[in-house]
């Protein structure tokens, strides 16, 4: 795997808008925070554009992040938000991504299209965190995000709330956002997850939902192979009042007959979201504990 350099206090962190509209408020303060923490900010061109439901047209959205990669002033690129979008890229990102200077790229959610790529096809260690748009929400996950990013190890060990499988599980991770994920599913950008730790969260699905795209990653041969699955906090994933049945449940029977490791409530992406998880590295599940193997950073 490519892996970039830590983030050094007072390099350039980019912005960039991948996916759905982005509420320039909130973008506005989440760049305050960063500037306050000591980082200069370039703020992509197309972050604050509309076309729709979209921050700016496929061309300005892509032309942004094209740009971020190429600027060698730019060290990390921070997602403003997630929403829909940033899958509609891929194809074109193919034929212009500039791999020759590993960065880091921080997102969740829709942006799980993107990360998957860079993991997969690019070979890039890239991060499931915190976005600039939740730093108002979620203050207390900015210091821990740049800490990590700057090369802190004390972020390379997290709990999650309840073991569903006891075991032990080494393998790459990879996953995000599980209707992200499922959509990925016969594309040419479809997940990996064979002998990989997956994570898989979401948020606002109802458990039938849920259990309707877990059912499809079994059919698709996707959790035959895994080393072992760990779910985030899966917030407002909630049935009506009048059902019995809770996302936990749709996941232990999912995983019933399991032989491989399987925790939930990581508090990665949709949620509390404090934790940054480096995709494309080892670690290693054991019990409720994970702990990286390898650093995300190159020396």
């Amino acid at each position: 795997m490519l892996k970039p350099p830590a983030l050094k206090p007072g390099e350039t962190i980019g912005v960039v808008a991948p996916a759905a509209v982005a509420d320039a408020l909130r973008v506005e303060s989440g760049v305050r925070v960063l500037r306050q923490a000591g980082y200069r900010v370039c703020v992509g061109e197309a972050v604050f554009n509309r076309s729709g439901y979209l921050a700016g047209s496929d061309a300005e959205r892509l032309e942004d992040l094209v740009r971020m990669f190429g600027d060698p002033e730019v060290r990390a690129i921070f997602c403003a938000r997630g929403g829909y979008g940033s899958g509609r890229l891929l194809p074109k990102l193919v034929e212009r991504l500039p791999v020759d200077d590993p960065k880091i790229l921080v997102g969740y959610s829709d942006l799980t299209f993107l990360l998957t790529y860079l993991t997969q096809q690019v070979d890039l260690v890239a991060f499931h965190g915190p976005m600039i748009s939740d730093y108002e929400d979620s203050p207390e996950a900015v210091p821990e995000l740049l800490a990590l990013l700057g090369g802190d190890r004390s972020g390379w060990n997290m709990s999650a709330a309840a073991i569903v499988q006891p075991g032990t599980a080494e393998g790459q991770l990879t996953g995000g956002c599980l209707s992200a994920v499922v959509a990925t599913l016969g594309t040419p950008f479809e997940i990996d997850t064979d002998g990989k730790v997956l994570f898989l969260e979401d948020v606002n699905e109802k458990p039938f939902r849920i259990d309707r795209m877990l059912t499809q990653l079994r059919h698709a041969g996707k959790l035959d192979g895994v080393a072992g699955v760990m779910f985030g906090e899966m917030v407002g994933c909630s049935a009506d009042p009048n059902e019995s049945v809770k996302v936990a449940d749709v996941i232990r029977q999912q995983f019933a007959s399991s032989d491989y490791p399987v925790v939930s409530g990581i508090p990665s992406g949709h949620g509390v979201g404090t934790a940054t998880l480096p995709l494309g590295v080892r670690v290693r599940l054991a019990g409720e504990r994970l702990t990286l193997l390898e650093s995300p950073f190159c020396e």
